[in-house]
């Protein structure tokens, strides 16, 4: 008889030992410590200084660009238009800007030349029969009333002459207005008649708008009167009415201290340089709307926009980011009153700050500059 073979259980005593072996390898790599992960380098950011500063309220109005010499130059005389400036066309002060037809004043005109040639010779006739009688008076071989009849007759060709000449010059006249010619130099902004076309007396033939000669026009509250002058600088603002925008300081030229009934406003002209922006465009202008004020004020980058709440990030002693959660008001070249736990002095992110968190590490870009130099 065979001796059963001992294989199976060996296989068990294996399997219940395993457990056992690995108990001390779990509880080791359990008891291990996992590695520290390398601190992140400190975000390099720009930093500006709170000020104190004297702010003043801005009533932003909507204007436009205008000229101070735009006109519709009207025709003084009938006519067949025989030649017109065309639009967009640059002309000077004097030059044509439409022809009418003038063969009808041309001839009343020559007829006035032939008109006075005829008095003329009258009244030189007149003049030397007046010489002859006067001698034949003076010897009595005429009658006194016959001689003064004469001058009386001679001083009647005299104001025919005056008259025919008046006639002439007024004909004369009317054809130098058959030509319709600029009263300013400009630019063609609108044509109003078509060669060809009949013009009567009073229409208007173009549009002339001297692109040199800009201002602003735009209605304030009467309210704002006691705060408004000539000379008071006011912001113009051009484009999109972002932060971005283009802003610039003029005086105010003009000042209509008249509000209108309707809508309570006065009109203001704001000077502009020559060619800053086309004639027409959109403008916004930023009044003052109170006196000025001291407040505290930071660089409108340092502002961070988000829905839940507007904020500043302040650079701690220890280059750590703080954030200061602040709400803003007045804005003037670059300046935003801010209210909140905002000091004088603070050191706050202009540049950078959109990624920062709070007590995050910071680097003051002007150190990385100095220790860039010093490599």
């Amino acid at each position: 008889m065979k001796t059963p073979s001992r294989l199976p259980g060996r296989i068990i005593l294996l399997l219940a030992l395993v457990p056992v072996l690995l108990v001390p390898l779990i509880r080791w790599d359990a008891d291990a410590t996992p590695p520290e992960k390398p601190d992140e380098p400190p975000a390099v950011v720009g930093v500006a200084n709170a000020v104190t500063t004297e702010l003043a309220p801005v009533h932003w109005a909507p204007g436009s660009v205008i000229s101070r010499r735009d006109a519709k130059v009207a025709s003084e005389q009938d006519g067949r238009v025989v030649r017109v400036v065309e639009v967009g066309q640059k002309v000077r002060a004097g030059e044509p800007l439409a022809v009418l037809d003038d063969t009808a004043l041309r001839l009343q005109e020559q007829q006035g030349e032939a008109d006075l040639a005829r008095i003329q010779a009258q009244l030189d006739l007149a003049a030397r029969q007046e010489q002859r009688y006067a001698q034949l008076a003076a010897q009595q071989n005429i009658a006194r009333a016959q001689y003064e009849q004469l001058r009386a007759d001679r001083d009647m060709l005299a104001q025919e002459r005056a008259r025919a000449q008046a006639l002439l010059a007024q004909t004369r006249h009317k054809r130098t207005q058959m030509v319709v010619r600029a009263p300013f130099d400009g630019v063609v902004a609108e044509r109003s008649v078509q060669l060809g076309e009949y013009v009567e007396t009073g229409a208007a033939v173009a549009r002339l708008v001297d692109t040199g000669a800009q201002e602003v026009r735009v209605r304030a509250p009467v309210d704002l009167a006691e705060h408004l002058a000539v000379g008071t600088p006011v912001q113009v603002r051009a484009g999109a009415k972002t932060r971005d925008a283009d802003v610039r300081t003029h005086p105010v030229s003009a000042l209509v201290p008249v509000g209108d009934e309707a809508s309570r406003q006065l009109e203001l002209r704001i000077a502009m340089d020559v060619g800053e922006l086309p004639v027409g465009s959109a403008v916004d202008v930023g009044m003052p709307g109170a006196r000025k004020r001291s407040v505290v004020a930071v660089p409108r980058d340092a502002v961070i926009l988000r829905r839940e709440g507007d904020y500043v990030l302040r650079v701690a002693a220890d280059n750590k980011a703080e954030r200061l959660p602040v709400s803003t008001g007045t804005e003037v070249d670059g300046l935003v009153e801010v209210a909140g736990a905002v000091k004088p002095g603070d050191r706050l992110i202009v540049r950078g700050g959109e990624r920062i968190e709070a007590g995050q590490a910071v680097t003051v870009q002007q150190d990385l500059s100095r220790a860039t130099a010093l490599r």
